[in-house]
């Protein structure tokens, strides 16, 4: 009896290990289909069916934390950022040698427009991975410098790049660091590999030329805007290299860049004005009147379009000068300046031609008004010629104080000037400053004693 009630209780005990056996192989066998149904309907771009599979799945294995980094990229693809940022977060605290949650999570605040919460996390990654993975290490130098960290960018970027020198991108990246740390010379070199790496790579070929401009090396910065102009086929950067050959004097090949444009695009007024521009710039340096009635016919028709009105007019104006037009010119630069936005070189334009038609006063204020515009963006020496010829306007136009005012201005710059030294002696022999007069014309006659308008006007100054 006691062997038959051994036997039972043993039995008994198989079928209740059996049981438990046949549960949690159900239990799991359901986690993997959960699991599975959740990743497909990921892959569906279905994330509110992910978001239930993976629900159940954790329902079983509340401890797992693959559901959790799922689940949490499900809520991402709604954007329910704190609820992905729950998840991913408690996928990390799940699994200290998991790396995907943590650039999940770096991803997400990347895309939140927080980068330095990306830049901790992907710097987290790239530690339990060793600097091993050079896409983190990219992804955490990018974050750095979006956070305004350039300078920590620049040691992931290297490593990255030690790990795999072929990206485009990352030499990019190093460049533009580089040139944000005020090392233009390296920056060049980078951004020069990455365009070797990468010949159409946009980005890269913009930062070159702009450091190339600012470097003086006018024929590299045209080499990456014509580079430009040919990967987008864009009028904009086509005009830009027209532009730029213009300002290297290779006026034919300008003309002709513009020319290839407009066949582009035979309607849009930016290559007129361009065009115009171009042709204005050889009739200023080599006085061929020619070109400049060329660059009225120019004008016309982007005047007749959609150019930008007060630069159109502005340089309509300065062909009509240059063609000997100044009242003309006069009447259009008036026009120019009284159109908004005004184009500041319109001040400069309306000086000339109103100087040249013996308006003194008018030519003034247009000096003083783009003196007012551009302020300390200029040069000390540009604005110091300017207070010079401001001087002299106003003598012409018997406002001897002004005159006296914006000479001294002048002779701050350029104080061994004699001429403007005898026209302040006159503003203040005008002025009834007799003393102050002989003052300037002492100084003038010391620089400059053969002078004949200085000695002429110290036979008036006694």
């Amino acid at each position: 009896m006691k062997r038959i009630v051994a036997g039972l209780a043993l039995l008994a005990g198989t079928v209740a290990v059996t049981v438990i056996y046949v549960q949690r192989y159900q239990q799991e066998r359901e986690y993997r289909r959960f699991l599975s149904d959740g990743e497909a309907a990921l892959a569906r771009g279905q994330s509110y069916v992910a978001i239930e599979a993976f629900s159940g799945a954790l329902a079983l294995r509340p401890g797992a934390m693959a559901p959790y980094y799922r689940r949490g990229q499900a809520y991402a693809a709604q954007r329910q950022d704190e609820r992905a940022i729950h998840d991913l977060r408690e996928a990390i605290r799940l699994s200290r040698a998991a790396v995907a949650p943590l650039i999940a999570l770096a991803a997400l605040y990347d895309e939140r427009g927080e980068p330095a919460q990306a830049a901790d996390w992907y710097g987290q990654a790239a530690d339990r991975l060793q600097g091993a993975d050079p896409a983190v290490l990219y992804s955490l130098a990018l974050a750095l410098y979006r956070s305004g960290s350039p300078a920590a960018a620049k040691e992931p970027l290297r490593r990255a790049l030690a790990r795999n020198d072929s990206s485009a991108e990352g030499y990019y990246l190093l460049g533009v660091v580089l040139r944000d740390a005020q090392n233009p010379e390296e920056a060049m070199a980078a951004l020069e590999r990455a365009v070797r790496l990468s010949p159409g790579l946009v980005p890269a070929r913009e930062e070159l030329a702009d450091l190339y401009r600012e470097r003086g090396r006018g024929f590299e910065e045209m080499t990456q805007l014509a580079a430009l102009a040919d990967l987008s086929g864009n009028v904009e950067r086509r005009v830009a290299v027209g532009l730029a050959q213009a300002s290297r004097s290779e006026f034919d090949a300008a003309l002709q860049t513009l020319a290839n444009a407009e066949s582009a695009a035979p309607n849009d007024s930016r290559v007129f004005l361009a065009t115009g521009r171009v042709l204005l710039m050889r009739a200023e340096l080599s006085g061929d009147a020619r070109a400049a009635s060329r660059a009225q016919t120019a004008l016309e028709r982007a005047l007749g379009g959609t150019a930008r009105r007060s630069e159109g007019l502005a340089l309509y104006g300065r062909a009509l000068f240059l063609t000997g037009d100044a009242a003309g010119a006069e009447r259009i630069l008036q026009e120019a300046v009284s159109t908004s936005p005004v184009d500041p070189e319109a001040y400069a334009f309306l000086a000339d031609a109103a100087e040249r038609s013996g308006h003194p006063l008018i030519a003034r204020d247009a000096l003083l008004d783009l003196d007012v515009l551009q302020g300390d963006t200029v040069s000390a020496g540009v604005r110091g010629e300017r207070a010079r010829r401001i001087g002299l306007l106003s003598l012409a136009a018997n406002d001897a104080r002004s005159a006296a005012t914006f000479l001294t201005q002048a002779l701050d710059t350029t104080p061994t000037d004699a001429a403007a030294l005898g026209m302040l002696a006159r503003a203040r022999w005008q002025l009834g400053d007799v003393e102050g007069a002989k003052q300037a014309l002492g100084r003038a006659l010391e620089l400059n004693g053969n002078d004949a308008a200085l000695r002429r006007l110290m036979r008036t100054i006694r």
